[in-house]
């Protein structure tokens, strides 16, 4: 058998489904992940500013406060004794008087502002230290004209950016290496089930129809598919080994009437001298044709029943009624075959099927019970009632069935050695056991001591 040949490029792993669906997950938390760092970036950035303006203004209102009590001077020393011996970072403090000279403080003189303001430090710095000298203050002019303002750098909230940062670069790099490692491995896992799956159906294609994809017992999406698949195979293998087994039969079973045909068609060719001896060959011939007609019409019917190609056909029937007349149809044919036919059945018993199929599988159990038995035999059917659904039974007391038989009586062209001298083809409960499987019926056969019982269960 040839092999494809793999496609080149990406190895096969990566070229997955399985691995393709990793990644686009992993693509989608990313994305997620920015979105959510964008937003705690903004948010802790603006609230840690909001703190810092607040500390800043609480600040500088407190030393107006100690201007109007003290005035310039106290406000100086006050400023010069919280640069001293300052406790909450690096705060810085000016003052300067109206003519913007400096009095007190750690900032060079400036125009006054109130209000918030940003101003670099130091304007002489690289632009990467820009960011970490860069002060926040805030400003108040004083009654006089004085100009106070208490400032404090970015370090802090920098230095908080940049661990907001390192934290979603590390969880974002964790996260999609997890990922594409998950991805790879499930893609692995997915691939060996795929490969095994694979073998089995190239076993099944080179004729080992015994096959059998294996189930993990996880219970998982593959291995509900990988059983479904399992019950398809096993339904295979039945209908091909019954393909077979019907070929044969076939082969063997309609060997004698075709032999008899042809056998009496020479005959009439070479010993018939008149027209009523050609009649009587010709008739013969004909009846073994009808014959093989008859066998070949049963087999298509099986054929067609085990297709489900009725089931449209079903409709809501009284089964009561359908039982009944099909048993008193055959009273005056028990009576001519002197055998006994009695009747039990219980009304009120309704059925959802094929109303013609129902009454074949039923006048085929009795047909079987009246050619198998002796004359005075017994035949009783029977519909009874049962919890949840009902039995049709055809009992009888004539010689029964070996128990060692009894599971091949419902196949094709399956007949006991000692109804091979009764006329018929072997395919009477064959076409039974096809109706009963079409309407989910089951059928049971047990020893009715004496004789045999047959019943279609629901």
């Amino acid at each position: 058998m040839s092999s494809v040949p793999a496609r080149r490029g990406l190895p096969r792993i990566l070229r997955s489904a399985s691995f393709r669906l990793a990644l686009i997950y992993a693509a989608l938390f990313v994305v997620s992940a920015c979105v959510l760092f964008a937003t705690v970036f903004v948010t802790a950035t603006a609230a840690m500013q909001n703190d810092m303006q607040a500390v800043l203004r609480t600040e500088a209102f407190q030393l107006a406060e100690i201007y109007r009590r003290g005035g310039l001077i106290g406000l100086a020393e006050q400023i010069t004794r919280r640069m001293n011996f300052r406790t909450r970072g690096p705060i810085y403090y000016l003052l300067q008087a109206p003519n913007q000279q400096v009095v007190v403080g750690n900032l060079p003189g400036m125009p006054p502002a109130n209000g918030v303001i940003d101003f670099q430090r130091d304007p002489n710095v690289s632009p990467t230290e820009a960011a970490r000298t860069r002060l926040t203050g805030f400003g108040v002019t004083l009654p006089d004209g004085s100009f106070l303002l208490v400032a404090q750098d970015a370090s802090r909230l920098v230095d908080m950016q940049s661990a907001i940062v390192r934290a979603f670069v590390w969880a974002g790099g964790l996260t999609l290496f997890l990922a594409v490692a998950g991805g790879l491995l499930l893609s692995s896992n997915f691939l060996r089930r795929i490969d095994t799956i694979g073998r089995t159906t190239r076993a099944i294609m080179e004729g080992d129809l015994s096959a059998r994809i294996p189930v993990r017992g996880t219970n998982d999406e593959i291995d509900q598919l990988v059983a479904s698949l399992n019950a398809m195979l096993d339904r295979i293998q039945h209908l091909m080994e019954g393909l077979r087994q019907v070929s044969g039969d076939i082969a063997h079973d309609l060997r004698t009437p075709l032999g008899r045909l042809r056998q009496r068609l020479e005959d009439a060719r070479e010993h018939a001298t008149s027209t009523a001896e050609y009649a009587a060959a010709t008739e013969a011939a004909i009846v073994e044709a009808d014959t093989l007609l008859e066998i070949f019409s049963a087999l298509l019917r099986i054929a067609q029943i085990e297709a489900g190609a009725q089931r449209s056909a079903f409709v809501e029937l009284d089964l009561s009624e359908l039982v009944r007349s099909v048993g008193e149809a055959y009273l005056p044919v028990a009576e001519d075959a002197q055998h006994t036919l009695e009747l039990k059945v219980e009304g009120g018993l309704h059925f959802n099927g094929d109303r013609q199929l129902l009454a074949q599988m039923v006048s085929n159990l009795i047909e079987n019970a009246l050619n198998h038995t002796p004359q005075g035999s017994v035949v009783r059917l029977s519909l009874v009632q049962r919890p949840g659904g009902f039995a049709i039974e055809v009992a009888d007391n004539g010689p029964g069935i070996p128990e060692a038989e009894r599971d091949r009586v419902f196949d094709r062209f399956y007949r006991l050695d000692r109804s091979r001298t009764t006329a018929g083809s072997g395919l009477g409960l064959a076409l039974v056991k096809a109706i009963a499987t079409l309407h989910g019926l089951g059928i049971e056969l047990s020893d009715a001591k004496p004789g045999l019982r047959i019943a279609i269960t629901r």
